[in-house]
């Protein structure tokens, strides 16, 4: 009998296909097909995504794809842009924060340059009146990331991070930045492969470790948490625990990714619920569509499917 680690062997075979054929796929057609999940390449086509989503009662957060930079050249223009992106919100009048991985800041080869660039962001956001959000990466950052939020929340409350659901270690870390007054987080699940000493493995497993970290998240007083999750149960588990705990809206919002189960994203807002959608943009979409793809095989054996329908 099948465990509920082991994944469908059907999808086995999908992600494998994917994997072997996706660089063999010309970019236009991945370009074309993953535009429903990328804002654009430039600023001015994030913040046009922007202004329709608020159009439609939706906040955003702002993303500049890039991971993994090794040289402090690509830092820095990656902190100019977002720079950049909070001149240009705050003038256009956009309800919408950034986000930022702090690979793309140098955490992996300079943790010193990766915190001063993260002053910048943070100074310029409170400035402005706006908002940085730290995104979590792999288990081998965790901690760097979260001493980095540490340091710069305790100076300012314009910056959050994330913490992810099927980490062994999740609960322990929530525990103490309630109690240090810090927890401004998004909860997800997690997306990296992780070894099962490091993370729980398995669907219900994961979800049920989601549900206890959100309550743990409600009750010990969190300032705000970003319910981040495309998965119906848990938005629907969310929703009863948010009724059952009477958690007000200014506590909480959800959040989603841009081009992702959009009649969800439009039944919470049509119920009154805030709902946020990360909205990426940038050159490096190439790397971030592929991954999108590698991990919606039903959408990547469509874009293969269509090398060969083409005329």
């Amino acid at each position: 009998m099948r465990s509920e680690a082991d994944p469908e062997p059907e999808w086995i075979m999908i992600n494998r296909a994917v994997v072997t054929l996706m660089p063999l796929v010309p970019r236009s057609l991945v370009w074309r097909v993953s535009r429903r999940y990328i804002a654009g390449r430039t600023l001015d086509d994030a913040l046009a995504t922007v202004r329709s989503l608020n159009e439609r009662g939706m906040s955003a957060t702002l993303d500049v794809l890039g991971e993994d930079a090794t040289r402090e050249e690509a830092a820095v223009a990656g902190r100019d842009l977002y720079l950049e992106a909070l001149a240009s919100i705050e003038r256009a009048g956009l309800d919408c924060n950034v986000s930022v991985k702090l690979s793309q800041m140098a955490l992996r080869f300079d943790v010193e340059l990766c915190r001063g660039i993260l002053e910048d962001l943070v100074a310029e956001a409170t400035r402005r009146g706006n908002f940085v959000r730290i995104d979590m990466e792999d288990s081998s950052v965790t901690d760097a990331t979260l001493d980095l939020y540490r340091d710069l929340r305790r100076r300012s409350d314009a910056v959050g991070t994330v913490v992810q659901s099927y980490l062994k270690r999740t609960p322990d870390d929530v525990a103490r930045m309630l109690e240090e007054g810090i927890a401004h987080l998004r909860l997800c699940k997690g997306i990296y492969v992780e070894p099962f000493e490091v993370a729980h493995q398995g669907r219900e497993r994961i979800r049920t470790a989601y549900m206890e970290v959100l309550r743990q998240l409600f009750e010990g007083g969190a300032t705000r948490v970003g319910i981040a999750t495309h998965d119906r149960p848990l938005i629907e588990g969310a929703l009863d625990l948010i009724r059952e705990l009477g958690v007000p809206k200014e506590r909480y919002e959800f959040q989603m990714l841009l081009g992702v189960t959009e009649g969800i994203r439009t039944e919470l807002v049509s119920a009154g619920e805030p709902l946020r959608v990360y909205v990426p943009f940038g050159e490096e979409w190439y790397a971030y569509s592929s991954r999108r793809l590698r991990e919606n095989p039903k959408i990547a054996g469509h874009v293969i499917r269509n090398i060969f329908t083409q005329s």
